[in-house]
């Protein structure tokens, strides 16, 4: 397996951010990384995701769009104006009744979206575009 980061912090597993205000999906979610082989960080909100990507550099993030405070719009937003952050990947994962703001997040900058409950397969899928080497 190749060495995965961005920058100076190199990495022997694809690390995943994944962001969601609840921790069930957020479970839910890492389960399936992990399975993956993809090492995972965990935040609740848009803000936090934006510590924890300028701070980890990881591989990509998995953004939930309805979320309190800031929103995924918003936090694409953020993550792309931000020079260390606005080459990082983004997928979007969201309900399907919410597409309007998945298209204003894939104009934002996102690279991608899933609609949950997502399976490993499709999950596999849309990461193996930015992770060249997944299981």
């Amino acid at each position: 397996m190749g060495l995965f980061g961005l920058g100076d912090k190199k990495r022997e597993h694809p690390l995943v951010l994944h962001v969601d205000d609840s921790r069930f999906v957020l479970t839910v979610v890492k389960t399936m990384l992990l399975t993956l082989g993809c090492e995972v960080i965990g935040a609740l909100s848009g803000k936090e995701c934006l510590k924890s990507a300028r701070a980890n550099k990881p591989d990509v993030i998995l953004l939930d769009t309805v979320m309190p405070e800031m929103d995924g719009v918003q936090t694409v937003t953020e993550l792309k104006q931000d020079s260390a952050t606005k080459d990082i990947p983004i997928i979007m994962l969201t309900g399907i009744s919410i597409m309007r703001d998945v298209e204003l997040a894939l104009a934002a900058g996102a690279q991608g979206y899933l609609v949950k409950p997502v399976d490993i397969n499709q999950l596999r899928i849309k990461l193996a575009k930015f992770i060249p080497v997944l299981p």
